[in-house]
């Protein structure tokens, strides 16, 4: 009986040293104050293709450290990769969305009746933005960052980032 109680206690502590991490002050996705670089600019431009349906926007983004690689960026409730344009004079990233033709797809079931209305899942983003801020992710020190800009400047398309 009491090696049944001291194992029983034991697998209680070993439980609740598993919640030790997950402190309401931690966040799986920690959002920079003063990151090493600085955002010199940040825009946003639509684009349309040359075919139907063929439309979205690009994400430009300038920094001053050229040390520094920018990852991906959130906006707009979506999520792409950033490319590191090597043309340009100062580091600058580019984030290309490209928006789907169609208004919502359908999720099959396996129950035909229960198809009716059964729209895909939404991409839930770790951050609350609004429609003019983005969200970089970038690596420092072997760990991944992220940076909230707070300014996302619309252009017009005929303007030069």
């Amino acid at each position: 009986m009491k090696k049944l109680s001291a194992l029983f206690i034991s697998a209680i502590i070993l439980f609740s040293f598993s919640f030790c991490c997950t402190t309401k002050g931690s966040s799986k996705y920690p959002i920079q104050k003063n990151p090493s670089f600085e955002v010199t600019k940040a825009t946003s431009n639509t684009w349309v293709g040359g075919q139907p349906g063929v439309r979205g926007y690009n994400v430009v983004i300038t920094i001053d450290n050229p040390n520094v690689k920018l990852d991906s960026v959130y906006f707009r409730n979506t999520k792409t990769s950033l490319k590191k344009n090597s043309m340009a004079e100062s580091p600058l990233f580019v984030g290309v969305f490209t928006l789907p033709n169609t208004k919502h797809d359908f999720i099959l079931h396996e129950n035909p009746a229960k198809e009716y209305g059964n729209t895909p899942l939404k991409l839930n983003l770790p951050f609350s933005l609004k429609s003019n801020e983005a969200a970089v992710s970038y690596m420092y020190k072997k760990k991944q960052y992220y940076l909230k800009i707070e300014n996302v400047e619309e252009v017009k398309s005929t303007e030069k980032y």
